[in-house]
């Protein structure tokens, strides 16, 4: 089972630019640690 939620926040936030800069590095993150995943048990 999966559970995710969204958030949408707006440009205008106070905090817009923190969390776009975070969810960047989550993203790479994710992708760099299943890319080495799946080149070891692939």
């Amino acid at each position: 089972m999966l559970v995710a939620e969204r958030h949408i926040i707006k440009k205008g936030h106070r905090f817009w630019a923190e969390i776009d800069n975070l969810s960047w590095q989550s993203k790479n993150l994710y992708n760099s640690a299943n890319y080495l995943i799946r080149q070891n048990f692939i």
